[in-house]
């Protein structure tokens, strides 16, 4: 078990990793192209804002599908939830509370 939650902590990194990245990598872009196509500094700052909100959007939709096959990957597993965990320690609560009274 434990192989495998480094395997998607690993994955989780990366991607945050290359996500920190490509704002980076964005922002250079679009100064290069800015510079290469004479943009106005008006224009240079508005392709610029495009970019990064066409990038951040991306990355939202991309987390998304992300955390779907994550999900779907320990269900597949079999890692029980959080929720499956709450819902038996509720009940061994509720039994040792039973046989404490009794």
């Amino acid at each position: 078990m434990a192989q495998q939650r480094n395997f998607f902590q690993e994955g989780l990194y990366a991607g945050l990793g290359l996500a920190l990245r490509a704002k980076e990598n964005v922002e250079e872009f679009a100064k290069r192209i800015s510079r290469e196509y004479k943009m106005s500094e008006e224009e240079g700052k508005r392709f610029l804002e495009d970019l990064v909100k066409e990038s951040e959007e991306t990355k939202s939709r991309l987390d998304e599908i992300i955390e779907k096959r994550l999900e779907s990957y320990l269900d597949e597993a079999g890692v029980p939830k959080k929720s499956d965990i709450d819902k038996i320690s509720k009940k061994l609560d509720d039994l040792e509370k039973k046989l404490t009274n009794k």
